[in-house]
């Protein structure tokens, strides 16, 4: 799925009626091919008016590039964590048109041949913080015969860390419960405080600069963050995509939106009017919309550290550690404990935690903090994986 952020002048723009009519569910097929960066795809069908669900990523079919000098590139790979697909064109040749292939239940569709727009130039990148977060700035140019029209996109990736630090005291040992969980890892240290999360925003920013005397995009902001977003919780980066749009590319994106907001949601169904570059080769009578880019691709990459800013993450609210006898013993699959084996250590972590009062009964030999897997395990938040990036400033595990 794709979402939409234009800047340009607003422009009243009236639903015909035959829009608002009964149709039946079409192919979208959107994207960007790409020299310089991964070509990405997003295919749904559309949905009737006032249907509030997004649709269902379609997933299934296949996905390549192809040249009119007869280039095809490797099939695409869906990405099941951006719902989308994937293919890599890193050093796509200028001297041919590309357009995107698609085979779905039998038919083929297909984007218009188009030939590799110039990248323009990333001239600044930057954020500035405020009392409620943090935003993201980018200021470029292209030259003076290169289209006016700018889009952008962004990819993310952050580290972050459970809120309750369990290799601290030398005398802490952590597990899980070995006889509901056989064979996990334990030891001094957790191996489970560490995660990473990566985010391919579908949300794509356009600008039109033809009314102004230079090719430029000053100060064109990109994306605020909240101040106790976990995302800037410890390290941070973000890799703008900059590309730039032909005139039809730029209308068919800016009418989209202009569309969307005025009837029920994104996914409702394209009228005519807007300009659509897919087709059904293999059946010509059968209809898709949608529009896929072609453009050459610059890219800068950001790291932002905690430490950057004056408000930080708050963590979790509720990481104290939970009493044993509170606990059925078929709840302790989900809890993290701790052996204790020096009285003080242990009293130490309980004022740390906030605890003041030591109440345990004769369970574990009274020797055992439990805390909510929440608060000891980063793999509960959303999809989090124990993967660092290729690209990661640090080797935390």
């Amino acid at each position: 799925m794709m979402g939409l952020v234009f800047a340009s002048c607003v422009e009243e723009y009236k639903v015909p009626k035959k829009m608002t009519q009964a149709y039946e569910s079409t192919l979208v097929i959107q994207g960007q091919i790409l020299s310089g960066d991964n070509s990405v795809i997003y295919l749904n069908n559309t949905v009737p008016l006032g249907q509030v669900e997004r649709p269902e990523p379609i997933f299934n079919a296949d996905v390549t590039v192809i040249g009119q000098n007869g280039y095809e590139s490797a099939k695409a790979k869906f990405d099941i964590e951006n719902d989308r697909y994937v293919i890599p064109t890193h050093n796509l040749p200028d001297n041919t048109q590309y357009a995107i292939k698609v085979v779905l239940d039998g038919e083929t569709y297909q984007s218009e041949y188009q030939s590799l727009l110039s990248a323009k130039t990333i001239d600044d990148f930057w954020f500035q913080e405020s009392a409620d977060g943090i935003s993201f700035y980018v200021s470029s140019h292209g030259e003076e015969e290169d289209t006016p029209y700018y889009m952008w996109t962004y990819e993310e990736d952050w580290e972050f860390h459970a809120d309750i630090d369990m290799s601290a005291p030398t005398t802490l040992t952590w597990s899980y419960r070995e006889d509901l969980y056989p064979g996990i890892v334990t030891g001094k240290s957790n191996p489970y405080y560490y995660c990473w999360k990566h985010n391919a925003s579908s949300l794509i920013h356009i600008y039109d600069a033809g009314t102004l005397e230079q090719n430029v995009s000053k100060n064109y902001k990109l994306l605020d963050i909240k101040s106790d977003d976990i995302r800037i919780s410890y390290i941070y980066s973000i890799l703008l995509k900059q590309a730039s749009l032909s005139k039809e590319a730029y209308e068919h994106f800016r009418l989209h939106k202009l569309y969307t907001e005025q009837s029920s949601g994104l996914f409702t169904p394209m009228p005519g009017e807007i300009i659509s570059n897919i087709k059904c080769i293999s059946n010509p009578e059968k209809e898709a919309h949608g529009y896929v880019v072609v453009s050459n691709m610059t890219t800068q990459r950001m790291f932002i550290y905690a430490s950057d800013f004056t408000q930080f993450y708050p963590g979790y609210s509720n990481c104290h550690p939970t009493y044993g006898y509170e606990q059925e013993e078929s709840d302790w699959k989900c809890l993290w404990y701790a052996e204790l084996e020096d009285p003080d250590v242990r009293s130490v972590i309980l004022n740390k935690e906030k605890v003041y009062k030591w109440n345990y009964k004769e369970v574990l030999n009274d020797t055992s903090i439990l805390y909510p897997k929440e608060c000891v395990d980063c793999r509960t938040y959303h999809r989090a994986t124990k993967k660092r990036p290729d690209f990661w400033p640090n080797d935390h595990e």
